[in-house]
């Protein structure tokens, strides 16, 4: 990508439109000055909108216009167009991409013209856009507005002239530091708006809590009224009882006879019920014991064996498994074998099929030397025979004619029969291979069929654990960067704790020793002696706000050394100190003779800020300390609004100036003060320090945690993905092999079918010939009968018999010649049948090899299983020996329980006995019982009238209760109700429900704290990731700032950070030392080697933010021509990689560059430009 072409129309110095072509590389602008070079270079930061007015030189957008086309009665508009090339398409056509921006000038009416009215439009492409719409979009360029793609001659000066601070800000916009900033504002404001509610809510606790103990205290005394009530109404209860009771003495006396009777009645029929029940459970317990003795004898004997047979069904089937497995191994070891002796078989037939072949092939060289010597017999008899023939010409002839077609005939006949001999033996062994084929294809479909179900599992399952494996990697990863984000975090808070801790001991320190300085000798040993009840100085025990501490200080004066103490004894053990050791005088205030201080009145006065005891923080049992301290006095803002009070009040302005009511006033400058100070409030440093450290406390104790879950969570990750990994390898292993297997089946079974489709097609053509030899065997056959008949007759002549024993002769000779020829045609035919059993042996030999090693693999599976089951069936035999040696203990047991059954059966006949004696007993008490209530039936007659007053139900009566005590007690009880009253009786469930809001409260606050630290930490961990982000960007720019000082000076330049330790809170320093000089700072170096040095800076940042141009005006201008050179040779160096536009008016420049823009100004109107190719452009 790179600057295509720029289009200026009436932009500054320019007139009409002029359009700029440009190329990738190394171009210089240049000419004379003023003549609009450095306008190019505002056009491109105008239509990107990388710069604002005066950043083009201009006060105002409308001074970029033209000055001679601006009108105060026309509308007038510039318009800049940089067009970008993107590369070739997807197409292979060019791409381009265009940035505009129109401005348009209005017509003033009587306006200033430097005021003039304009509208500003940007287009991308011809659309009309925003500014950040651009700006997105050319960051996605890598073209950034803040960054250093246009260069200008302010930028590097501004380098030059900027503090520490500025610099390093330079570095926080490329690591994108402000982004991480904006994070930690939005966590903040979350963090405020958490913290107000969370006052809100204490302050709302609070109210709750007071609230809540008034409730307690007005529930207790609810609740104690109640309970006096319920008192009183018990004794009134009691009063009535008691005027009856003495009729009911008699009534008792005798119901106590009666239930003496009744209970020895009950009693004895308890003890006949419980004699009776202890008879039943003797019997019944008798009973058990008789079923138990049966039981163990037989069920539980039973259940035993029970249990034993079971186990012993579940050896028998482990025994029958492991004997099935077995039976399976030996199953398959004799597969093996058979297969084996098949594979030897085979091999056994292979070696005699190669044996026989070597026999055919001894066989045939010894046929071809009979055939040899058959032909050259033959030859000689048929030279005799055509000798004979020239003896007897016209029998010959005939003869001739006629044994001639009959060898035409034969001679016709014999390759047809050959051939069908030979077709004939191939479909015979065709038909055996097909047979044989057809039974290996069906034997490995089969195999394939099943085996593809077990594919598809494998595949599945290698696909789960690729997709567990994937899962886990990125779950891994990213606690991972999780992880290394809060150790770092945890490592910088606990190293902010430390530093905070230190410097709040140091804090402490400064104080204490601040407080020990303050005082006289004489306070100064009373609290060194750490007497009991000696609370400290007046200035100890308060605290004020800065803005109040002066005027406070005069106001008290010589108060704040006085001692606070408990009580008067405390004081004067404190004296006796002083005289003994004679070490001065103190004052002393005993808390508790000292007078109440009174309640100022409200006053409204101009200027008075309020009573000064008001302004002083302190806890309430001291205030009558600084009511004593403070008195009525007043505090004003300022002198001048305290005189009209003179008089009338003691007063005390801010700046220290005090009034007394005597009309007397102190005032004026002094030397700084020392000696006794209140304490600063709770805004102060050390408060501050105090709550940071609580933050830090909280988050590390938060972190902890987290950090320990997040370590054994990446632990169990680590060993959950190497598992995972593992079971992945191991499963694409098992598929590549199950693979392997399929693909070698498939890959035999293609190779059969194909030559099995091959087989039939021949033995096909095979039939097909056959039939066409049959159809040309016939007639032939036919003719040879007519002329064998024709030829019998001729040979019945005298010449015949000599002709028909040559003729025999040679066809004895033909004969047995085409014997030998035959059985030389059929050895071949041999070789050639046994050569394709040979091949057929060889491929059965590869396949039973196949099986052999996999019925191994299955003897293995075997073999594990045998063992799993065989440790399985011991320790089944060992719970069968246990079962058993219960069984011994079980009739071992049975001996005892025959002992107990005869002891259970004499008690049971001494309980019987027992049983006869207590029913008489009970017999003799029921007759007593009758004779007693025929004479309660009298008495309770009289108790019945004095019953009707009785209270319902009766209250319970304490012992040696008389009516006047009882009297007594309710005279008490009722003062006590008086005194209470009035009671709040909805207070015990207004209590309860305001607890439960408490609760409820309380939770939220807990949530609430919950979230303000899980905000803290975010802030906390945005922070580590922004100095990480800055830290990286500076090493990497420090590394590129490093290298191309060295390229431009050669000499040896760094980046320091002020603050290494806290790298955003200080600057960055640019430090160098160029060649034969010592090291220096940027602000102690010359003007030339402050321009390389901000120049190799400006490279860097180029470096570690690249872009696909940059644009550089005059920054050549403060070197020299060394400098220059190396400056050039630097752009050409990096216009290799991005577009280079550099205004310059160097030589070295100049003829560094690969092409050269002229600009000039036609006679001080318009710019104009021309573009030149520098042919000696500095190459390599």
């Amino acid at each position: 990508m790179y600057i295509k072409r720029i289009e200026l129309t009436r932009f500054k110095s320019f007139g009409s439109t002029t359009s700029l072509p440009l190329l990738p590389g190394f171009t210089v602008i240049s000419g004379p000055n003023g003549s609009g070079k450095s306008n190019i270079l505002d056009g491109i930061l105008f239509a990107l909108g990388l710069s604002s007015s005066r950043g083009m030189r201009a006060e105002r957008l409308s001074d970029l216009v033209h000055s001679g086309s601006l009108s105060s009665n026309r509308r007038v508009e510039t318009h800049v167009a940089v067009t970008f090339d993107l590369g070739p398409g997807e197409d292979g056509q060019p791409r381009e991409w265009k940035v505009s921006r129109r401005l348009r000038v209005s017509p003033g009416k009587g306006e200033d013209p430097d005021s003039l009215p304009y509208t500003s439009t940007f287009y991308i492409n011809d659309v009309p856009c925003t500014l950040s719409e651009l700006h997105e979009q050319l960051e996605a360029m890598h073209i950034y507005p803040n960054g250093y793609n246009v260069v200008l001659q302010g930028d590097v000066t501004s380098i030059i002239s900027m503090n520490s601070k500025e610099r390093r800000q330079i570095l926080d916009e490329l690591a994108g530091v402000a982004t991480f900033d904006r994070k930690i504002a939005q966590a903040n404001a979350k963090l405020e708006v958490v913290r107000e509610q969370i006052e809100r809510f204490r302050l709302i606790e609070q109210e709750w809590q007071a609230q809540g103990e008034r409730l307690l205290r007005e529930s207790e005394k609810a609740q104690q009224y109640q309970q006096l009530r319920l008192q009183w109404q018990t004794l009134e209860r009691q009063q009535r009882v008691l005027l009856w009771r003495h009729l009911q003495a008699q009534v008792e006396a005798t119901q106590a006879a009666i239930r003496q009777l009744l209970e020895a009645q009950e009693q004895a029929t308890a003890q006949v019920q419980t004699l009776s029940e202890q008879l039943q459970q003797a019997e019944a317990a008798l009973s058990e014991l008789q079923s138990r003795i049966h039981a163990l004898g037989e069920e539980e004997y039973l259940h035993l064996q029970a249990q034993i047979a079971a186990a012993e069904v579940q050896r028998q089937q482990l025994s029958q498994q492991i004997a099935a497995w077995q039976q399976e191994i030996e199953q398959t070891q004799r597969l093996q074998q058979e297969r084996q002796t098949q594979q030897q078989h085979l091999q056994a037939e292979l070696e005699r099929l190669q044996s026989q072949q070597e026999q055919l092939a001894q066989a045939q060289g010894s046929l071809q030397a009979q055939v040899q010597k058959a032909q050259i017999s033959l030859e000689q008899s048929r030279e005799q025979l055509r000798a004979l023939a020239q003896s007897a010409e016209a029998w010959v002839k005939q003869q001739r004619y006629l044994t001639r077609h009959l060898e035409e005939i034969r001679a016709e006949q014999e390759p047809l029969q050959q051939e069908q001999i030979r077709l004939q033996e191939r479909q015979r062994q065709l038909a055996r291979q097909v047979q044989d084929t057809q039974t290996e294809i069906a034997q490995i479909e089969e195999w394939l069929g099943s085996h593809l179900a077990l594919t598809a599992e494998l595949e599945q399952a290698c696909r789960q654990s690729e997709a567990q494996v994937q899962a886990l990697a990125q779950e891994l990863a990213q606690l991972q960067a999780n992880l290394e984000l809060d150790r770092a975090t945890h490592e910088r808070l606990a190293a902010e704790f430390h530093a905070k801790q230190r410097q709040l001991d140091k804090w402490e320190t400064r104080r204490q020793l601040l407080q020990e300085s303050q005082g006289s000798r004489a306070t100064q040993a009373i609290l060194s002696a750490r007497l009991p009840g000696v609370l400290g100085l007046v200035a100890q025990l308060g605290q004020v706000d800065p803005q109040y501490q002066l005027a406070l200080e005069i106001a008290a004066g010589n108060r704040l050394h006085f001692v606070v103490v408990e009580d008067e004894s405390v004081a004067v053990s404190a004296i006796n100190l002083l005289k003994r050791e004679k070490l001065g005088r103190a004052t002393f205030l005993p808390l508790n003779k000292l007078q109440p201080a009174r309640p100022p009145a409200p006053l409204n006065l101009n200027g008075l800020i309020d009573y000064a005891i008001r302004l002083v923080h302190f806890e309430e049992r001291y205030r009558d300390v600084f009511g004593f301290v403070f008195g009525s006095t007043l505090v004003f803002q300022s002198l001048e609004l305290a005189r009209p009070y003179i008089g009338q009040h003691r007063m005390v302005t801010l700046e220290g100036e005090l009034l007394e009511t005597s009309g007397a006033i102190t005032g004026g400058t002094g030397p700084q003060r020392a000696g006794i100070h209140f304490s600063a409030g709770e805004h102060s440093e050390g408060e501050a320090l105090r709550a940071r450290l609580a933050d830090l406390e909280a988050l590390l104790a938060a972190l902890a945690p987290r950090l320990q879950a997040a370590q054994a969570r990446e632990k169990q990750l680590a060993q959950a993905l190497l598992l995972a990994r593992q079971d992945a390898l191991q499963a694409q292993q098992y598929l590549e092999r199950h693979q392997a297997d399929c693909q070698n089946q498939q890959a035999r079974l293609q190779h059969l079918q194909g030559s099995l489709a091959q087989w039939q097609s021949e033995s096909q053509q095979i039939q097909e010939r056959l039939h066409q030899i049959q159809l040309r065997w016939d007639p032939l056959q036919q003719r040879l009968a007519d002329l064998a008949r024709k030829l019998s007759q001729l040979e019945g002549s005298p010449v015949n018999q000599h002709w028909q024993q040559l003729q025999q002769a040679v066809q004895q000779q033909e004969s047995h010649l085409a014997e030998l020829q035959h059985h030389l045609a059929h050895l071949e035919r041999q070789q050639q049948e046994n050569l394709s059993q040979q091949h057929l042996k060889q491929a059965q030999i590869q396949h039973h090899q196949e099986r052999l090693q996999e019925g191994e693999r299955r003897q293995a599976q075997l073999q594990e299983q045998i063992a799993q089951a065989q440790a399985t069936l011991a320790h089944i035999q060992q719970h069968i020996a246990e079962q058993r040696q219960q069984m011994g203990q079980s009739e071992a047991r049975l001996a005892h329980l025959r002992q107990e059954r005869e002891r259970q059966e004499f008690q049971l006949r001494a309980q019987q006995q027992q049983l006869q004696r207590l029913e008489w007993e009970r017999y003799h008490a029921l007759t007593q019982q009758q004779e007693k209530e025929a004479i309660l039936a009298q008495l309770q007659a009289q108790l019945q009238a004095a019953a009707q007053e009785l209270p319902d139900p009766l209250p319970p009566l304490p012992p040696h209760l008389t009516l006047d005590e009882l009297q007594r007690q309710k005279r008490k009880i009722e003062e006590q109700l008086r005194s209470l009253e009035p009671v709040n009786m909805l207070a015990i469930a207004e209590y309860e429900q305001i607890q439960a809001r408490l609760g409820d409260l309380s939770a939220k606050l807990e949530t609430l704290h919950q979230e303000r630290t899980e905000l803290l930490l975010r802030i906390e961990n945005f922070s580590t990731l922004r100095r990480q982000a800055f830290l990286d960007a500076f090493h990497a720019i420090n590394g590129h700032f490093q290298t191309i000082f060295a390229q431009l000076s050669e000499g040896e330049g760094y980046l320091e950070l002020e603050n290494p330790e806290d790298p955003l809170a200080g600057g960055l320093t640019l430090v160098a030392r160029p060649k034969g000089k010592p090291v220096r700072r940027l602000s102690a170096m010359s003007g030339g080697e402050k321009s390389l040095t901000a120049l190799s800076f400006i490279f860097a940042l180029q470096r570690y933010r690249p872009s696909s141009f940059y644009a550089f005006d005059e920054v050549d201008m403060f070197l020299d021509g060394a400098n220059v050179e190396k400056l050039a040779d630097m752009i050409w160096q990096q216009s290799r990689q991005a577009q280079f536009l550099v205004v310059s008016l160097r030589r070295p420049m100049l003829e560094k560059a690969e092409r050269t823009i002229g600009v000039t100004q036609a006679r001080g109107a318009y710019t104009q430009v021309i573009g030149l190719v520098n042919p000696t452009a500095h190459v390599g």
